[in-house]
């Protein structure tokens, strides 16, 4: 896990100068479980734009808190994440779809969900509205490790974000 921290922490200048940045604060709950939480935040990158609709617009990085229930007692779990991001801005909103990889501090296993392998899969799709100086969203996102390792229940989340924009991106 700290050899992914170190690459993205060598990655991210390089994002960064490129253009400027969104900033993204997520929050969200399991679907199957009152008790599942996440925090996140991320940093989203536009990149250049292209010609090919099936393109992503955006690169987007980030690291969430997890408050889970296991089987010995509720616990924290910790993620790393790179997602490639189609967003389409519009006067009124935004709306996107999102595919990435997620790499969890510890595996999940409860009544409700098993996580059996620290690296998952996530795609989630959202629709939002500006508000102030930045854009209030909800969306649906599914995490499940794509059968690398059975059981494979995945796990589905119902998402608030923030987006707040520090400029416009260079282009």
């Amino acid at each position: 896990m700290w050899h992914a921290l170190l690459a993205l922490l060598l990655w991210l200048p390089a994002l960064c100068a490129a253009a400027e940045p969104q900033w993204i604060a997520v929050f969200g709950r399991a679907t199957e479980s009152q008790e599942t939480d996440i925090a996140r935040i991320a940093y989203r990158h536009p990149l250049p734009p292209r010609a090919a609709w099936w393109m992503p617009s955006h690169v987007q990085l980030g690291a969430s808190v997890w408050r889970v229930p296991d089987i010995r007692g509720e616990t924290r779990r910790f993620d790393l994440n790179a997602s490639s991001i189609w967003r389409k801005e519009r006067p009124w909103g935004y709306f996107e779809a999102g595919f990435g990889g997620y790499l969890l501090s510890k595996t999940i296993n409860n009544d409700e969900n098993r996580l059996p392998s620290s690296w998952q899969f996530g795609s989630h799709v959202g629709i939002g509205m500006k508000v102030g100086p930045g854009t209030v969203g909800v969306g649906l996102q599914h995490l499940s490790n794509a059968g690398i390792k059975q059981p494979n229940g995945g796990i589905d989340l119902v998402l608030v974000q923030y987006t707040v924009s520090t400029g416009t991106p260079k282009q």
